[in-house]
């Protein structure tokens, strides 16, 4: 489909979204994020923890990513996450109760490796809500 691209979001457990896209910003993990448009650049990168957002019969969408690698060719973005939910996925109180543990953690963390769970847990609590309370983000 010419000005489309096929966006898959797979992770080991199932395939998480696909379908036509008109564009893509994933995060990167070390370069920020990228934009993809058709007819990008072939390119492969390790893919951050974040928002994948991509544009659908022109309204934006949004899914949650936590690492993985993305491989983008002229027609297609293919992302391998070690995570990954769609909006409709995601409990929100959940993700709220959890950021509070996290927080509560964070405090009481006596180790380096209980600070980095600790924030580990924050950061994937924080990208939820993000997630979740887009307007209009429950669309797919």
């Amino acid at each position: 489909m010419a000005g489309h691209l096929l966006l898959e979001v797979v992770t080991p457990e199932r395939r998480v979204f696909s379908a036509q896209v008109q564009e893509v910003m994933f995060p990167t993990a070390h370069r920020g994020y990228y934009g993809i448009k058709p007819e990008h650049t072939p390119v492969m990168t390790p893919v951050g923890n974040g928002l994948i957002y991509f544009t659908q019969e022109g309204q934006r969408h949004w899914l949650t990513v936590f690492g993985g690698f993305a491989e983008v060719g002229p027609d297609h973005v293919t992302i391998l996450a070690r995570e990954s939910e769609t909006v409709d996925m995601i409990d929100l109180p959940q993700a709220e109760a959890d950021k509070q543990q996290a927080l509560k953690l964070l405090k009481e963390a006596q180790t380096e490796h209980d600070m980095d769970e600790a924030q580990a847990s924050l950061e994937a609590s924080i990208i939820r809500i993000q997630a979740a309370s887009h307007p209009g983000g429950h669309g797919f």
